[in-house]
């Protein structure tokens, strides 16, 4: 079943706009999720988008040749029958939400003229792994181990950013400090310390770009929840990403919530340490509490006042933006099936030295040593229906932000020569790679775009054109007040900001907000989630 469409509507100033008791701003999924639990609470809910459609990361842009291509998910974990999220997106959805997996084989590497294959399943993962390294089984099972042994921990220190403040000075110190055995040292000071292999090191840090930083520089906290999400392989939404935003936004409206698109707020309203309400231009709306799906430097660096950040204390130095991305996105003339195009994701990576790659100072530089390529109309059912004879890809590199500054101040859609000149030379070095494996696309590509960091920041606001929010070192998971409740009564954190990237990520940011604010209360919504078959 596929979620009905239109249901938001386009800000008006005219309009009333009263009694609200809870406003988010953004309509990301982790925005959208605090949403749907407190309006399934009986909360009256108002979410208000900058966009002109909602779901932040989730939508997807179509064409009038009939082709789309999602901006932002690629794949997400753990949400088969039994997985560990499946609950908690059938709970936000009402179950509209379908789910198809893309294969025993989710990701494959290439590293120079090698191939690896990650397989579902941590026992077929390890084993199909040792074929590739068969005098490294112990230095797999250990990693494996620490794997576990640190998500598990992340589990704790997540919600433990739901404690009242008492709470987290008496016991939340344990939780983090035993949490921080693992996110204060990186990727590679941890996985060296168990092998010297550096072809092993680079394969198991392969999906490093899933959260945008090297090996030498991520935390291996960061890496071990990404690495764990997909350990039972990889799901797509049936009929494209954007069901993920419209199915909860169905629910949203049935529990009486609103969302209206073309809404930026452009201050969050704070009279004596307390949030009063947001504006949207000059349209005051109050409400007794602001939730920001925002990114915590929209949040704090633009929406509130210097008295309000004063207030807070934070230091805002430390917030270090994550990487930017380029992307080019094909339209092919023929279907999936026809062209044997797969569902399984391949990062491929000139060599082994992932640092080295991922440090690239130039389009040239970034594009032909590192590239994702996803297959979405091969990961969708749905789509062999809606779409007959046409597929997309997706090719995705680093793009970082300062290589595209000159032209920050020029008109979204009229930028210039010098700048789409640097858009074909990565469109045309993707191409390549592209031809280079899979060569029987050649005569059917129809259509391509480019995006750039300069688009992300765009549409979705973020100052760097970043796509992870902060950066994923170890110093993100020393920053304390990366939780829902701040200092300022009424102002809640959500999104990726506050646990870790991606849509389960943010969603579970979500859970914890609306842990937060309805404290006891939330219970009788888990008590309903858990009858869910």
């Amino acid at each position: 079943m596929k979620a009905s469409k239109n249901l938001y509507k386009r800000f008006n100033p005219n309009e009333n706009y009263e009694n609200f008791d809870h406003i988010i701003i953004g309509s990301g999924i982790g925005g959208l999720t605090t949403a749907t639990w407190l309006a399934k609470a009986g909360k009256k809910v108002l979410v208000l988008e900058r966009h002109y459609v909602p779901g932040g990361f989730t939508h997807v842009f179509k064409r009038r040749s009939g082709f789309k291509w999602d901006v932002g998910v690629h794949y997400v974990g753990n949400v088969s029958k039994s997985g560990s999220l499946r609950k908690l997106f059938d709970f936000i959805t009402d179950s509209k939400l379908k789910w198809d997996s893309i294969g025993d084989v989710y990701d494959v590497i290439h590293i120079d003229d090698q191939i690896y294959e990650f397989k579902s399943g941590e026992e077929n993962f390890k084993k199909h792994l040792l074929t590739y390294f068969p005098d490294e089984e112990n230095t797999i099972t250990l990693y494996l181990t620490l794997i576990h042994n640190s998500n598990k921990r992340a589990n704790s220190f997540f919600l433990e950013k739901t404690f009242e403040p008492f709470l987290s000075k008496m016991f939340g110190w344990i939780i983090v400090n035993r949490f921080h055995k693992y996110s204060k040292k990186t990727t590679l000071e941890v996985l060296q310390g168990i092998t010297n292999n550096k072809r092993l090191i680079a394969v198991l840090c392969a999906q490093c770009g899933n959260y945008g930083l090297s090996p030498k520089y991520s935390s291996f906290a960061a890496h071990a929840l990404i690495v764990g999400h997909f350990m039972d392989g990889g799901h797509y939404p049936n009929g494209g990403s954007d069901q993920i935003a419209d199915t909860i936004i169905d629910v949203l409206y049935e529990n009486n919530g609103e969302l209206y698109v073309s809404a930026e707020v452009s201050k969050i309203v704070v009279v004596d340490n307390k949030v009063m309400g947001v504006k949207v231009k000059d349209k005051f709306i109050a409400c007794n509490s602001v939730i920001s799906n925002v990114g915590i430097n929209n949040t704090f660096n633009h929406l509130l006042t210097q008295e309000s950040r004063d207030v807070m204390q934070y230091n805002f130095k430390d917030l270090e933006p994550s990487t930017g991305h380029m992307c080019l996105y094909v339209g092919l003339d023929k279907s999936d099936l026809e062209l044997n195009l797969p569902k399984h994701n391949i990062w491929y990576f000139q060599d082994e030295n992932l640092d080295t790659i991922f440090e690239s100072d130039n389009i040239k530089n970034a594009a032909s040593k590192f590239s994702y390529i996803s297959f979405p109309s091969s990961k969708d059912r749905e789509w062999k229906v809606s779409h007959p004879n046409q597929a997309t890809i997706q090719v995705i590199s680093l793009g970082d932000y300062s290589w595209f500054k000159n032209f920050e101040n020029q008109v979204f859609g009229k930028r210039s020569v010098e700048y789409k000149n640097l858009k074909k030379e990565y469109s045309d070095l993707m191409l390549d790679r592209l031809y280079l494996l899979f060569p029987q696309i050649r005569e059917h590509v129809v259509k391509i775009e480019v995006s750039t960091p300069l688009s992300t920041k765009h549409f979705s606001n973020y100052k760097s054109g970043e796509v992870y929010g902060i950066s994923h070192t170890p110093k993100r998971f020393d920053l304390r007040f990366l939780r829902p409740k701040t200092k300022i009564k009424g102002l809640v954190l959500v999104g990726q900001d506050i646990t870790i990237v991606g849509v389960a990520g943010a969603m579970i940011s979500g859970m914890l907000a609306a842990i937060t604010i309805l404290k006891f209360k939330v219970i009788l919504l888990f008590i309903s989630m858990n009858k869910l078959k």
